[in-house]
């Protein structure tokens, strides 16, 4: 999957709500075989996958429209350029990135809930509760993560 064979599931974005659910900072699960990565996405990283498309794009002879499209179609799969990144690149990355030890997860919990009810516009949405000892990590998404999580860290 990774360049360097190490990186076995990349998920994301990750929600997790902060003050009283009002805002959320989003995270990308990046998951090697020893450890679990939770890459921070800011406005700086999406600034630098957009300039960096654009030049790509510019290198290739594209024209406005053409790059334009190159923006906004990497900005969608963001997360995939951790593929050929190191861990310890993606740890770097932002002060606020971090990981576990994948030892050291007990198990993963995935809830649903349908919000056809709620004010969340109809979008169903997930909660995953990683249990690591010492820590409870939750987080939200609106797609199914439960076949990644299952080929991230199998039965746990």
């Amino acid at each position: 999957m990774s360049k360097n064979g190490n990186i076995l599931a990349i998920i994301g974005p990750l929600n997790k709500p902060k003050f009283m659910g009002l805002a959320n900072d989003s995270f990308t699960l990046v998951v090697t075989k020893d450890q679990s990565i939770f890459a921070k996405l800011t406005s700086e990283i999406m600034k630098k996958v957009a300039e960096e498309a654009k030049q790509k794009a510019k290198k290739e002879g594209k024209g406005f429209f053409g790059q334009w499209e190159s923006q906004i179609s990497r900005g969608m799969n963001y997360s995939q350029r951790y593929l050929s990144m190191e861990p310890e690149e993606i740890l770097k990355e932002n002060s606020e990135n971090f990981s576990i030890p994948n030892s050291s997860i007990n198990y993963v919990e995935v809830k649903y809930k349908d919000n056809n009810d709620d004010d969340a516009a109809g979008r169903p949405e997930w909660t995953i509760n990683i249990h690591a000892h010492p820590h409870k990590l939750s987080f939200k998404c609106n797609n199914n993560p439960k076949e990644e999580l299952k080929n991230a860290y199998g039965e746990i």
